[in-house]
């Protein structure tokens, strides 16, 4: 039904009613009245510059916690008329293949990689560890999908076992036989040992810090607009919110963190993983954090909007996990009283206006 309604309207009618019941749903779960809020109007004529119909539910939503401003966008605009023209998708795979990571910001950026394989290929050992692994190789390794990711899926964590041997929490033993029924694209890397200022929020996942960055339409500068903190929930490895992990506000100057944990639907706490939230802490290194997302920005040729996950080391060095292009996800800085692109809105959309004469 849902393909055959598609097919009918067309996919950008599809996603403005998608998105508008999603937000709908939203706001009843929250509490949050459906109904005009101040702003709604400015709101609504900023965004019909780009689409001629602008869906209120979202700004009803995010106007609660970012407050009356026509920064908010609503989320169908932003990913058919911004993330598109900003970010090309025919692009995309091949900028987010993290097999590719290195070639464009450099290994010294990157997880020391032990192993990966692109396009079926032969698996590529950057240090020869099999059968049995040397006394230099980490504690743990992580092996991911190199491509198509999506919420930490495929994510598997091996641990160093006494007799040098890797093995997975389920029993697997990290094997050539085992990577290579893995699939055709992946990197299995060390497994960062982070800094104890976030290792705190959850010790069992590596809890990283998501910046929104926007390099210039107009100078090609690169800027951090927005940030929050990833925790996973106590026991995960990764700490991305499909996984029940939570997500925290930063302060993009200072490096403050917010007081409250959210949800995906935007449901708060502040107490996670038994950490009362209310004890407010700075982001080890968040100078160094913000000038690797920028620097990472400029390196990533054709795009313009990113959406940077970055650890921090035990001894405070900063470290790449991994860059988002495509699926943004703003309301991970909107439900923490965030835009988008903060001050550089309104060159955003007198950029993609121009263009559309």
């Amino acid at each position: 039904m849902k393909k055959a309604i598609r097919r009918i309207i067309g996919d950008r009618c599809y996603g403005h009613l998608l998105y508008s019941r999603h937000y709908r749903r939203l706001m009843a779960l929250n509490k949050i009245a459906n109904r005009p809020a101040e702003g709604e109007r400015e709101y609504r004529a900023r965004w019909r510059q780009l689409y001629p119909i602008v869906e209120p539910y979202s700004y009803h939503l995010f106007s609660h916690f970012c407050g009356a401003t026509a920064d908010i966008i609503p989320e169908d605009i932003l990913h058919y008329e911004i993330e598109h023209k900003l970010n090309p998708p025919e692009y995309w795979r091949e900028c987010e293949d993290k097999n590719r990571f290195a070639y464009y910001v450099g290994e010294e950026c990157l997880p020391k990689t032990v192993a990966s394989r692109s396009a079926g290929g032969a698996v590529d050992y950057r240090m020869r560890c099999f059968p049995e692994a040397t006394a230099s190789m980490p504690e743990s390794l992580i092996l991911k999908p190199a491509v198509d990711t999506s919420c930490g899926e495929g994510v598997v964590k091996f641990t160093r076992q006494a007799n040098g041997t890797y093995l997975s929490a389920e029993g697997q033993q990290l094997s050539e036989a085992y990577l290579n029924a893995y699939g055709d694209d992946f990197v299995l890397q060390e497994c960062i040992e982070q800094h104890t200022v976030l290792s705190h929020f959850c010790h069992s996942s590596l809890n990283t810090l998501r910046l929104a960055v926007y390099r210039s339409l107009v100078d090609g500068e690169p800027h951090v607009t927005a940030a929050v903190l990833r925790i996973g929930r106590e026991g995960s490895v990764v700490d991305n919110t499909v996984a029940g992990g939570r997500y925290v506000g930063i302060d993009i100057e200072s490096g403050r963190t917010g007081r409250w944990a959210f949800t995906p639907e935007g449901c708060p706490t502040n107490n996670w993983n038994g950490i009362d939230l209310n004890e407010e802490v700075t982001v080890p290194s968040w100078e160094r954090v913000k000038e690797l997302a920028l620097y990472v920005a400029s390196r990533i040729p054709h795009h313009h909007l990113f959406a940077m996950d970055i650890a921090v080391r035990a001894d405070g060095s900063p470290v790449l996990i991994e860059y988002n292009i495509g699926g943004f996800s703003p309301y991970l800085y909107n439900f923490t009283g965030q835009t988008v692109f903060g001050p550089y809105t309104d060159e955003v959309l007198h950029f993609l206006v121009r263009r559309l004469k």
